[in-house]
């Protein structure tokens, strides 16, 4: 495995000073190798991104940054192209997007009706926030950390899920100390409930959640292997980039988890609040649709 870098540049500046350029600066390209120049106006470097140098122009760090966030904002462009041609893609594309406006119904729109369902909508903000963290990443080709916010989709989906079916436990949740929280509503201690709750015994959901955390939110070897290199020479990238395979992996990873969650925080349908009730119905008609479509069953009826 070997290193290239991409969307970030190094400056050095000859005895004049942090930040100044003299003429000759020594630039890093985004392919990774090294080229010495000495020009006196604006040049663009492969990538696009694009430097001045010259005796007037001070060249600070935080240009790095303006030049990492543009290309973040090309690999964003580009991922949503490949999305958009792809019809599989864009429909686990459709549905993470039905699945925010669902959980957003919920958490925003929605007055909650007791303490116990605004704790709900308190963990339907996170699912929110690390929904749309994974997403920013994704698209602008950070595919391992973008992994990572699945797996807080997941545990966070699995916690809802247990309060949902056990609610005397949320004010007991919300009163924990650290020690009462990792005993009584650690992540393993939640998954063996659901997964005693439903009979299961294939231990999927500790699979799933070990592997995410394996390859994306632990620092290992297997991770950096798996999802931070590229190209058929395995070549480590530093930065953001794009690779369609892991886009894909991605969205379809987070296509499952995501609009399962939403399904986990949405309350038992009633006649209380009827814009909620509206968007349940849309969104639990595109879920299944999908579900019975990818992954072949009805995940729920629709009321």
């Amino acid at each position: 495995m070997e290193v290239r870098g991409a969307g970030f540049q190094i400056a050095s500046a000859l005895d004049l000073g942090p930040g100044v350029s003299n003429g000759c600066g020594i630039l890093a390209t985004p392919t990774g190798t090294c080229a010495s120049v000495g020009l006196a106006a604006s040049q663009p470097l492969s990538g696009g991104i694009c430097i001045a140098i010259g005796r007037s122009r001070v060249v600070t760090a935080t240009d790095n940054l303006t030049s990492l966030h543009k290309h973040e904002e090309e690999l964003r462009a580009r991922s949503l192209a490949a999305i958009e041609a792809d019809a599989g893609l864009s429909d686990h594309w459709n549905l993470v997007a039905e699945a925010m406006n669902a959980i957003y119904a919920f958490i925003h729109d929605h007055l909650h009706e007791s303490e116990n369902e605004l704790a709900l909508q308190c963990l339907g903000i996170r699912l929110f926030d690390a929904a749309g963290a994974s997403i920013k990443l994704a698209l602008s080709g950070y595919y391992q950390e973008a992994f990572h916010q699945v797996r807080d989709v997941i545990e966070t989906s699995f916690l809802v899920d247990y309060l949902s079916t056990y609610p005397e436990k949320i004010d007991e949740w919300r009163r924990a100390d650290r020690k009462k929280r990792m005993s009584h509503f650690s992540a393993d201690f939640i998954r063996k409930a659901l997964d005693k709750r439903d009979g299961y015994t294939s231990g999927e959901r500790k699979r799933i959640y070990d592997l995410i955390s394996e390859l994306a939110s632990h620092a290992s070897y297997i991770g950096i292997v798996s999802l931070m290199t590229a190209g058929p020479d395995n070549m480590a990238q530093v930065g953001p980039f794009f690779d369609d395979k892991k886009l894909a992996s991605w969205l379809g990873e987070m296509a499952i988890r995501f609009s399962h969650a939403a399904m986990v925080l949405l309350p038992p349908p009633s006649g209380s609040d009827i814009k909620l009730l509206s968007t349940q119905r849309h969104y639990l008609k595109v879920a299944n649709t999908w579900w019975s479509k990818y992954r072949g069953v009805k995940h729920q009826a629709v009321p």
